[in-house]
């Protein structure tokens, strides 16, 4: 299994192009957590914070997606079966249920679903760095696990008001 322990993934095994179509999908339903967010936010100043957040998410995405096309000349292949039920497993399911009617009804429930949900990410994002032979992956993980840990970060500002 990909998940082991808390904070322990063993990517060992998959294909690189499996594991960045897995990033990609990650980076995309962040993209979707933090636009529900953007949508039940009351103050202009949380709505600010949210669309940061999902922008960053979308610029994750992009890196991803560079890499996938370096690695993968088959642009429509579809991530393997044991992968998919993992993103389902981990990141998909939770997050449907935390949406109501296609809506996150609670924003406390939700800023710290966030909290997991990013943190689950870092910790991806930790073993493929730790895997990985690649200089210019390495360089963008370690980017984009910073950004990461600071969407913690405001995430926990926000639940702290």
């Amino acid at each position: 299994m990909a998940a082991g322990q808390k904070g322990q993934w063993d990517l060992k095994g998959y294909r690189i192009e499996d594991i960045f179509q897995m990033a990609v999908a990650i980076e995309e339903g962040g993209y979707e957590f933090y636009d529900q967010l953007i949508k039940t936010a009351a103050e202009p100043g949380v709505k600010n914070e949210m669309k940061f957040l999902r922008d960053e998410e979308g610029r994750h995405k992009d890196i991803f997606l560079k890499h996938l096309t370096k690695t993968d000349t088959a642009s429509d292949r579809k991530i393997s079966g044991e992968m998919q039920r993992l993103l389902e497993d981990e990141f998909f399911k939770p997050m449907k249920k935390l949406y109501k009617n296609g809506v996150i009804e609670k924003n406390v429930e939700a800023l710290r679903f966030g909290l997991t949900l990013e943190q689950k990410t870092i910790d991806f994002y930790s073993a493929l760095k730790e895997q990985s032979q690649d200089q210019k992956l390495q360089d963008d993980l370690d980017e984009i696990i910073e950004e990461e840990k600071n969407h913690k970060m405001k995430l926990n500002i926000l639940l702290s008001y």
